[in-house]
């Protein structure tokens, strides 16, 4: 019986293309076209690198495409040789991290960890951590010089656009995806109720006042199941995903103009309300599993991907007043580290 379902797992594909074609088009089937859209970026990625010659992989030119055989590639050297290549690339260290996860997710479905021969260590030398290099949040005093913006002095694409990064920072860091896929219904009073679009996880969150008043003035008032006007209608499947991405960029782009205008010299893209969220929330002595609940993540460590650390002169200061506090010089008493985190920050 385990012989019979080793065979019929490891022989659903004979070289990766197939295989993770196969895998690209269940994804599809189910509606993950994000999850598709990477597996894809990975696949082109990883034929690039099988058919260029290792004296040529350094300069890449075109080459004959040879498809690689699924059992050379999950290999330790193999693997290792195209986490080199990527870094050879100037790949950065998230988008290296990205791939070789995905491949890890594809050993895992061509190979199940029930299954004799399935190698449990075969990605523990390579980087597969989920860490943001770039830390996109901002401060709080930036923060409230966007929320102190006179919106009567900027266009109506302009304020749309200022509503929606506000929005998104006083929806608990709502994700612009789920901001735009809102639907009316998902709106039940003063919460918005609804299912974050990649993990499916479900999330109630309270509008407070102020968010609440500008989503009942840039809410969408035509005919649409959309909450907020971001959105066209679209049909199912690949065409709503496309549109999606295009409105993406769209608004990120939006938003820079709008940034270069209200934070000159600060980068700013629709994930930045996000961020800046969680790591205010963080600043302020919120505990981390509070944090990773309200963003709706699947562990403390995603979470902590999103933070951006303390300035050194708060750590300084942290340092000091703790030296302070055993050397007696201090008599005012705290409960936690925490509480001193959150006076300093205050």
């Amino acid at each position: 019986m385990e012989d019979k379902e080793k065979k019929n797992v490891v022989s659903a594909g004979d070289n990766l293309t197939d295989y993770m074609e196969t895998v690209i088009a269940d994804l599809e089937k189910e509606g993950k076209f994000p999850a598709a859209h990477v597996y894809r970026s990975v696949l082109r990625s990883f034929t690039r690198f099988w058919n260029t010659p290792v004296s040529m992989r350094s300069d890449p030119t075109s080459v004959p495409n040879v498809l690689a055989p699924i059992q050379d590639v999950f290999t330790p050297e193999r693997l290792k040789e195209y986490e080199t290549w990527l870094t050879e690339c100037e790949c950065s260290p998230n988008t290296i991290s990205t791939y070789m996860r995905t491949l890890q997710a594809v050993y895992n479905r061509w190979m199940p960890p029930s299954m004799v021969d399935y190698n449990p260590v075969l990605f523990k030398e390579l980087y597969t951590k989920v860490e943001s290099r770039t830390k996109r949040a901002l401060t709080a005093e930036q923060m409230r010089q966007l929320e102190t913006t006179e919106f009567c002095v900027l266009s109506l694409p302009q304020q749309r656009v200022l509503a929606c990064f506000m929005l998104m920072f006083m929806l608990r860091g709502m994700p612009f995806i789920d901001l735009a896929h809102l639907r009316k219904q998902n709106l039940q009073g003063r919460r918005i109720v609804y299912r974050r679009h990649k993990t499916g996880k479900l999330m109630v969150v309270d509008v407070p006042p102020d968010a609440f008043r500008l989503l009942q003035k840039y809410r969408n008032r035509a005919e649409s199941e959309y909450l907020f006007p971001i959105l066209n209608e679209a049909s199912p499947g690949k065409e709503r995903y496309h549109l999606y991405q295009d409105t993406l960029r769209r608004f990120n782009r939006e938003l820079a103009r709008l940034m270069k205008k209200l934070l000159p010299g600060v980068s700013v893209s629709s994930y930045t309300a996000r961020h800046t969220w969680a790591t205010l929330a963080y600043h302020s002595g919120t505990p981390l599993g509070l944090i990773s609940q309200s963003l709706g993540h699947s562990s403390i460590r995603v979470t902590m991907s999103y933070l951006k650390p303390f300035d050194a002169e708060v750590i300084d200061k942290v340092n000091r007043q703790v030296i302070a506090l055993v050397k007696g010089s201090k008599k005012k008493k705290v409960d936690s580290i925490n509480m001193l985190y959150g006076t300093l920050l205050r």
